[in-house]
């Protein structure tokens, strides 16, 4: 049984994790920007690394997620305690085996969007007046047009966006875990759960 904890968790395998699953969100998070799709989808490599490096390696990977992203834009620095967040949570879920069924990690998904709606919501209102710089600004505008308080549109926005964004983004982590090769899940300290052949 390998040892887990904040001492424990940083092995050079899970090192080595860090860069890749900042790569993935960066480029996942970029090309949606590009495409101008009204979701995020740029916690999947947070996600990946905390489902079988644990939650202080996830946790890690959304800080260094969100300090790279905010060098081209910067509104994105405060919401490293969203991705900081989500890593901490899926680490420990997957660590309670909640990531072991796509029943499971629907659950999880639901989690994960609550966490997400009520900090994102509390950030975007407070130090940005509701807005963002995201295509998905184009929903709190629609709501607020329609006569809604800003935290109305804010949370209805971010509960419509973050649902579908989080839910998606954890099942496509949960299937790329599911792809990797027994050998390699078993290098790592939470790679157990997902070993096909026990």
């Amino acid at each position: 049984m390998m040892k887990r904890g904040l001492k424990h968790d940083f092995t050079l395998v899970a090192i080595l994790l860090i860069p890749i699953g900042v790569a993935v969100n960066v480029v996942i998070g970029q090309l949606v920007q590009i495409l101008k799709i009204p979701l995020y989808l740029d916690v999947i490599g947070t996600m990946i690394t905390a489902m079988v490096a644990g939650p202080w390696v996830g946790a890690v990977v959304g800080l260094a997620n969100n300090l790279i992203l905010s060098i081209f834009q910067p509104t994105i620095l405060p919401f490293a305690l969203v991705s900081i967040a989500i890593g901490l949570t899926v680490g420990y879920l997957s660590k309670k085996k909640m990531l072991t069924t796509i029943g499971r990690t629907i659950v999880t998904g639901v989690i994960i969007t609550l966490i997400a709606v009520v900090m994102s919501s509390v950030i975007s209102v407070f130090l940005y007046g509701g807005a963002t710089g995201t295509s998905s600004d184009t929903i709190t505008a629609l709501l607020l047009a329609s006569g809604q308080e800003i935290w109305t549109a804010v949370f209805t926005k971010n509960i419509i966006v973050e649902s579908v964004d989080k839910i998606v983004s954890i099942l496509i982590a949960y299937f790329i875990v599911r792809s990797m090769s027994d050998r390699y899940l078993s290098k790592l300290n939470y790679g157990s759960p997902y070993i096909k052949k026990k």
